[in-house]
Protein backbone atom coordinates (compact mmCIF):
# COMPACT_ATOMS: atom_id res chain seq x y z
CA UNK A 1 0.00 0.00 0.00
CA UNK A 2 1.07 3.38 -0.85
CA UNK A 3 3.20 5.17 1.92
CA UNK A 4 0.83 8.30 2.53
CA UNK A 5 -2.37 5.88 2.18
CA UNK A 6 -0.90 4.02 5.36
CA UNK A 7 0.44 6.82 7.28
CA UNK A 8 -3.24 8.10 7.09
CA UNK A 9 -4.72 5.00 7.95
CA UNK A 10 -2.56 4.27 10.79
CA UNK A 11 -3.66 7.42 12.12
CA UNK A 12 -6.73 7.03 12.36
CA UNK A 13 -6.71 3.08 13.49
CA UNK A 14 -4.86 4.63 16.43
CA UNK A 15 -7.37 7.15 17.59
CA UNK A 16 -10.02 4.47 17.38
CA UNK A 17 -7.64 1.78 18.92
CA UNK A 18 -7.85 4.36 21.44
CA UNK A 19 -11.28 5.05 21.98
CA UNK A 20 -11.84 1.09 22.03
CA UNK A 21 -9.55 0.51 25.09
CA UNK A 22 -11.22 3.18 26.99
CA UNK A 23 -15.00 1.34 26.08
CA UNK A 24 -13.81 -1.85 27.18
CA UNK A 25 -12.88 -1.22 30.66
CA UNK A 26 -16.69 -0.83 31.22
CA UNK A 27 -19.29 -2.94 28.87
CA UNK A 28 -22.33 -1.69 28.24
CA UNK A 29 -24.50 -2.02 31.79
CA UNK A 30 -28.56 -1.81 30.70
CA UNK A 31 -31.59 -3.31 32.88
CA UNK A 32 -34.01 -3.54 31.19
CA UNK A 33 -35.11 -6.65 29.61
CA UNK A 34 -35.61 -10.26 31.23
CA UNK A 35 -32.84 -12.05 33.13
CA UNK A 36 -32.73 -15.34 34.58
CA UNK A 37 -31.07 -16.99 37.64
CA UNK A 38 -30.66 -21.06 37.53
CA UNK A 39 -31.43 -22.24 40.76
CA UNK A 40 -31.74 -25.90 39.63
CA UNK A 41 -31.48 -28.17 37.02
CA UNK A 42 -34.98 -27.78 36.68
CA UNK A 43 -35.70 -24.34 38.12
CA UNK A 44 -35.19 -20.60 37.59
CA UNK A 45 -36.30 -17.28 38.44
CA UNK A 46 -36.40 -14.80 36.35
CA UNK A 47 -36.35 -11.03 37.22
CA UNK A 48 -38.59 -8.68 34.16
CA UNK A 49 -37.18 -4.97 34.17
CA UNK A 50 -38.60 -2.74 32.45
CA UNK A 51 -37.80 0.89 31.00
CA UNK A 52 -40.07 2.91 33.73
CA UNK A 53 -37.88 1.29 37.20
CA UNK A 54 -40.31 -1.54 37.53
CA UNK A 55 -39.03 -5.11 38.08
CA UNK A 56 -41.36 -8.52 38.06
CA UNK A 57 -40.14 -11.70 39.74
CA UNK A 58 -41.23 -15.32 38.01
CA UNK A 59 -40.82 -18.45 39.12
CA UNK A 60 -39.75 -20.15 36.06
CA UNK A 61 -39.91 -24.32 36.33
CA UNK A 62 -38.81 -26.69 33.75
CA UNK A 63 -42.16 -27.58 32.59
CA UNK A 64 -45.26 -25.28 32.97
CA UNK A 65 -46.09 -21.59 32.58
CA UNK A 66 -43.94 -18.87 34.57
CA UNK A 67 -45.66 -18.16 37.96
CA UNK A 68 -45.18 -14.81 39.44
CA UNK A 69 -43.71 -14.08 42.58
CA UNK A 70 -43.35 -10.71 43.81
CA UNK A 71 -43.16 -6.72 42.13
CA UNK A 72 -41.22 -3.95 43.33
CA UNK A 73 -39.58 -1.00 42.26
CA UNK A 74 -35.71 -0.31 41.04
CA UNK A 75 -32.97 1.90 40.72
CA UNK A 76 -29.35 1.61 39.36
CA UNK A 77 -27.01 3.43 41.68
CA UNK A 78 -23.95 5.02 40.00
CA UNK A 79 -20.68 5.61 41.63
CA UNK A 80 -17.95 7.28 40.15
CA UNK A 81 -20.15 7.42 36.73
CA UNK A 82 -20.26 3.77 36.39
CA UNK A 83 -22.63 1.44 37.83
CA UNK A 84 -22.49 0.05 41.15
CA UNK A 85 -25.48 -1.16 42.78
CA UNK A 86 -29.30 -1.41 42.26
CA UNK A 87 -31.95 -1.06 45.15
CA UNK A 88 -34.93 -2.24 45.40
CA UNK A 89 -38.67 -1.15 47.04
CA UNK A 90 -41.28 -3.91 47.24
CA UNK A 91 -44.99 -2.19 48.25
CA UNK A 92 -48.17 -4.00 50.02
CA UNK A 93 -47.23 -7.36 50.37
CA UNK A 94 -44.74 -7.84 48.46
CA UNK A 95 -41.45 -8.99 49.12
CA UNK A 96 -37.91 -8.74 47.53
CA UNK A 97 -35.28 -11.02 47.87
CA UNK A 98 -37.29 -11.38 51.43
CA UNK A 99 -37.56 -7.93 52.26
CA UNK A 100 -39.33 -4.99 51.47
CA UNK A 101 -36.07 -3.01 50.76
CA UNK A 102 -33.02 -4.68 49.62
CA UNK A 103 -29.62 -3.43 47.64
CA UNK A 104 -27.53 -5.73 45.63
CA UNK A 105 -24.11 -5.09 44.89
CA UNK A 106 -22.85 -5.81 40.96
CA UNK A 107 -19.65 -7.43 40.97
CA UNK A 108 -19.09 -7.88 36.98
CA UNK A 109 -21.25 -7.72 33.74
CA UNK A 110 -20.62 -8.02 30.22
CA UNK A 111 -22.80 -8.18 26.94
CA UNK A 112 -24.79 -11.26 28.58
CA UNK A 113 -24.48 -11.76 31.83
CA UNK A 114 -24.54 -9.96 35.37
CA UNK A 115 -22.83 -11.61 38.39
CA UNK A 116 -24.75 -9.65 41.58
CA UNK A 117 -23.96 -9.90 45.68
CA UNK A 118 -27.61 -10.41 47.39
CA UNK A 119 -27.44 -9.97 51.11
CA UNK A 120 -28.93 -12.92 52.69
CA UNK A 121 -28.66 -14.51 49.37
CA UNK A 122 -25.55 -15.10 48.04
CA UNK A 123 -23.27 -14.15 44.92
CA UNK A 124 -25.70 -15.02 42.03
CA UNK A 125 -24.74 -15.03 37.85
CA UNK A 126 -27.95 -13.55 35.92
CA UNK A 127 -28.00 -14.23 32.05
CA UNK A 128 -29.76 -12.31 29.90
CA UNK A 129 -32.78 -14.19 28.25
CA UNK A 130 -33.93 -12.80 25.02
CA UNK A 131 -36.36 -14.53 21.85
CA UNK A 132 -34.31 -12.70 19.01
CA UNK A 133 -31.35 -14.53 17.66
CA UNK A 134 -28.58 -12.43 15.85
CA UNK A 135 -25.86 -13.12 13.46
CA UNK A 136 -22.91 -11.35 11.51
CA UNK A 137 -21.66 -12.52 8.43
CA UNK A 138 -18.56 -11.31 6.35
CA UNK A 139 -18.48 -12.12 2.96
CA UNK A 140 -15.31 -11.11 0.36
CA UNK A 141 -14.57 -11.81 -3.19
CA UNK A 142 -11.82 -11.89 -5.75
CA UNK A 143 -11.79 -11.00 -9.49
CA UNK A 144 -15.38 -9.88 -9.51
CA UNK A 145 -14.33 -6.36 -11.27
CA UNK A 146 -12.45 -4.93 -14.10
CA UNK A 147 -9.67 -4.55 -12.34
CA UNK A 148 -9.60 -7.89 -10.63
CA UNK A 149 -10.59 -6.54 -6.97
CA UNK A 150 -13.85 -7.74 -5.51
CA UNK A 151 -16.66 -7.10 -3.21
CA UNK A 152 -16.57 -6.99 0.45
CA UNK A 153 -18.97 -5.92 3.35
CA UNK A 154 -20.23 -7.38 6.52
CA UNK A 155 -24.07 -7.84 7.37
CA UNK A 156 -25.86 -7.73 10.77
CA UNK A 157 -29.00 -9.77 11.13
CA UNK A 158 -31.96 -9.61 13.49
CA UNK A 159 -33.91 -12.61 13.57
CA UNK A 160 -37.52 -11.86 15.71
CA UNK A 161 -40.15 -14.29 15.40
CA UNK A 162 -38.88 -15.88 11.84
CA UNK A 163 -38.47 -12.81 10.23
CA UNK A 164 -34.30 -11.67 9.50
CA UNK A 165 -33.96 -8.24 8.87
CA UNK A 166 -30.67 -7.32 7.57
CA UNK A 167 -28.48 -4.12 6.98
CA UNK A 168 -25.01 -4.34 5.48
CA UNK A 169 -22.76 -1.54 3.76
CA UNK A 170 -19.63 -2.13 1.81
CA UNK A 171 -18.29 -2.79 -1.89
CA UNK A 172 -20.38 -4.51 -3.33
CA UNK A 173 -21.28 -5.02 -7.47
CA UNK A 174 -23.44 -2.12 -8.61
CA UNK A 175 -25.52 -2.06 -11.81
CA UNK A 176 -22.82 0.44 -13.15
CA UNK A 177 -19.95 -1.38 -11.45
CA UNK A 178 -18.14 -1.13 -8.17
CA UNK A 179 -19.76 0.31 -5.66
CA UNK A 180 -19.63 1.95 -2.08
CA UNK A 181 -22.76 2.13 0.32
CA UNK A 182 -25.78 0.30 1.61
CA UNK A 183 -26.05 -3.06 -0.05
CA UNK A 184 -29.05 -3.37 -1.35
CA UNK A 185 -30.91 -6.96 -0.84
CA UNK A 186 -31.21 -8.40 -4.32
CA UNK A 187 -27.18 -8.18 -3.77
CA UNK A 188 -26.12 -9.33 -0.08
CA UNK A 189 -28.65 -12.78 -0.77
CA UNK A 190 -26.37 -13.88 -3.07
CA UNK A 191 -23.25 -13.58 -0.88
CA UNK A 192 -24.51 -15.78 2.32
CA UNK A 193 -23.81 -19.20 0.60
CA UNK A 194 -20.36 -20.75 1.05
CA UNK A 195 -17.63 -19.58 -0.45
CA UNK A 196 -16.72 -21.86 -3.69
CA UNK A 197 -13.28 -21.44 -4.31
CA UNK A 198 -10.18 -19.58 -2.90
CA UNK A 199 -11.61 -16.33 -4.49
CA UNK A 200 -14.54 -16.03 -2.27
CA UNK A 201 -14.43 -15.98 1.73
CA UNK A 202 -17.70 -15.94 3.89
CA UNK A 203 -17.76 -16.38 7.86
CA UNK A 204 -20.90 -16.36 9.50
CA UNK A 205 -21.66 -16.31 13.58
CA UNK A 206 -23.89 -16.06 15.64
CA UNK A 207 -23.77 -12.98 18.15
CA UNK A 208 -25.52 -11.52 21.13
CA UNK A 209 -27.63 -8.39 21.34
CA UNK A 210 -25.20 -6.27 22.13
CA UNK A 211 -22.85 -7.60 19.69
CA UNK A 212 -25.26 -6.85 17.09
CA UNK A 213 -26.05 -3.44 18.67
CA UNK A 214 -22.70 -2.23 18.11
CA UNK A 215 -22.04 -3.82 14.81
CA UNK A 216 -24.93 -2.09 13.98
CA UNK A 217 -24.59 1.55 15.02
CA UNK A 218 -21.24 1.06 13.29
CA UNK A 219 -23.41 0.45 9.79
CA UNK A 220 -25.82 3.17 10.41
CA UNK A 221 -22.69 5.80 10.95
CA UNK A 222 -21.31 4.97 7.91
CA UNK A 223 -24.71 5.36 6.04
CA UNK A 224 -25.30 8.43 7.42
CA UNK A 225 -21.59 9.61 6.51
CA UNK A 226 -22.54 8.32 2.45
CA UNK A 227 -25.67 9.69 2.71
CA UNK A 228 -24.53 13.65 3.75
CA UNK A 229 -21.38 13.41 1.89
CA UNK A 230 -18.97 13.07 4.40
CA UNK A 231 -17.13 9.59 4.16
CA UNK A 232 -13.59 9.91 5.37
CA UNK A 233 -11.76 9.67 2.17
CA UNK A 234 -13.22 11.06 -0.45
CA UNK A 235 -10.75 12.13 -3.28
CA UNK A 236 -7.77 10.12 -4.63
CA UNK A 237 -4.09 11.41 -5.15
CA UNK A 238 -0.72 10.08 -6.95
CA UNK A 239 0.12 9.23 -3.05
CA UNK A 240 -3.19 8.30 -1.69
CA UNK A 241 -5.06 5.01 -3.36
CA UNK A 242 -8.68 5.05 -4.31
CA UNK A 243 -10.90 6.62 -1.16
CA UNK A 244 -13.55 3.59 -1.64
CA UNK A 245 -10.85 0.87 -0.53
CA UNK A 246 -8.92 3.15 2.53
CA UNK A 247 -13.20 3.87 3.65
CA UNK A 248 -14.21 0.37 3.07
CA UNK A 249 -10.89 -0.65 5.07
CA UNK A 250 -12.38 1.24 8.27
CA UNK A 251 -15.99 0.03 7.79
CA UNK A 252 -14.60 -4.03 7.61
CA UNK A 253 -12.18 -3.20 10.73
CA UNK A 254 -14.69 -1.52 12.51
CA UNK A 255 -17.70 -3.32 12.49
CA UNK A 256 -15.34 -6.97 13.42
CA UNK A 257 -13.57 -5.03 15.98
CA UNK A 258 -16.91 -3.74 18.10
CA UNK A 259 -17.78 -7.69 18.49
CA UNK A 260 -15.12 -7.64 20.72
CA UNK A 261 -16.00 -4.38 22.59
CA UNK A 262 -16.87 -6.07 26.55
CA UNK A 263 -14.73 -9.13 25.59
CA UNK A 264 -12.31 -10.79 23.36
CA UNK A 265 -15.34 -13.50 22.17
CA UNK A 266 -13.88 -13.67 18.23
CA UNK A 267 -10.30 -14.67 17.82
CA UNK A 268 -9.79 -11.05 15.65
CA UNK A 269 -6.85 -10.53 13.40
CA UNK A 270 -4.82 -6.99 14.64
CA UNK A 271 -5.56 -4.68 11.66
CA UNK A 272 -3.31 -2.11 12.77
CA UNK A 273 -0.95 -1.65 9.98
CA UNK A 274 2.29 -2.26 12.41
CA UNK A 275 4.62 -4.81 10.85
CA UNK A 276 5.22 -7.25 13.64
CA UNK A 277 1.23 -7.36 13.80
CA UNK A 278 0.10 -6.72 11.07
CA UNK A 279 0.61 -8.78 8.05
CA UNK A 280 -2.25 -8.66 5.77
CA UNK A 281 -1.64 -5.03 5.22
CA UNK A 282 1.94 -5.05 4.57
CA UNK A 283 1.37 -7.86 2.10
CA UNK A 284 -1.46 -6.34 0.35
CA UNK A 285 -2.70 -3.29 -1.18
CA UNK A 286 -5.58 -1.51 0.14
CA UNK A 287 -8.22 -2.66 -2.08
CA UNK A 288 -8.08 -6.71 -1.06
CA UNK A 289 -7.19 -5.72 2.49
CA UNK A 290 -10.77 -6.34 3.45
CA UNK A 291 -11.03 -9.92 1.44
CA UNK A 292 -7.50 -11.56 2.83
CA UNK A 293 -8.86 -9.83 6.36
CA UNK A 294 -12.21 -11.71 6.14
CA UNK A 295 -10.41 -14.95 4.95
CA UNK A 296 -8.00 -14.89 8.00
CA UNK A 297 -11.26 -14.35 10.62
CA UNK A 298 -12.72 -17.33 9.15
CA UNK A 299 -9.69 -19.59 9.21
CA UNK A 300 -9.28 -18.46 13.00
CA UNK A 301 -13.04 -18.77 13.69
CA UNK A 302 -13.87 -22.11 11.93
CA UNK A 303 -15.18 -24.02 14.56
CA UNK A 304 -17.77 -21.05 15.18
CA UNK A 305 -18.80 -20.94 11.63
CA UNK A 306 -22.22 -21.58 10.63
CA UNK A 307 -22.67 -23.86 7.59
CA UNK A 308 -24.94 -23.63 4.62
CA UNK A 309 -27.30 -26.06 5.73
CA UNK A 310 -27.58 -24.80 9.26
CA UNK A 311 -27.66 -20.85 8.32
CA UNK A 312 -30.76 -21.49 5.70
CA UNK A 313 -32.94 -23.23 8.29
CA UNK A 314 -32.05 -20.35 10.97
CA UNK A 315 -32.57 -17.37 8.59
CA UNK A 316 -34.96 -17.80 5.87
CA UNK A 317 -34.13 -15.54 3.20
CA UNK A 318 -37.85 -15.29 1.34
CA UNK A 319 -39.19 -13.61 4.79
CA UNK A 320 -36.09 -10.68 4.57
CA UNK A 321 -37.73 -7.74 6.65
CA UNK A 322 -37.34 -4.43 4.69
CA UNK A 323 -36.07 -1.45 5.78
Amino acid sequence: MKLTAIISLLAIVLLSSTAAVAQQKSCSFDLVGTWKAQLSPTEAILYRFDSKGAITVLSAPEKGEPRQLAVANYEVINELGQPDSVSFTASGKNRIFGAIKKTMKLVSYDDTSITCAIPGVGTTRWTRVDPDRYFIVLAARNGEFYDKTGSAFPMVIKLAGGVPTIDAFGVYPGTDGRAFGTVPPDVYKKYFREARNDSETTLRLEINFRQYERALKVIKEWERRDREGALLYTTATETLDDPTWLNNILVVRAVAESLNQCANDVDLHPLNYVHKDDWISQKYGSAYVPFYYFKELRQRNEARHIDDKKFQELVPMPHVASR
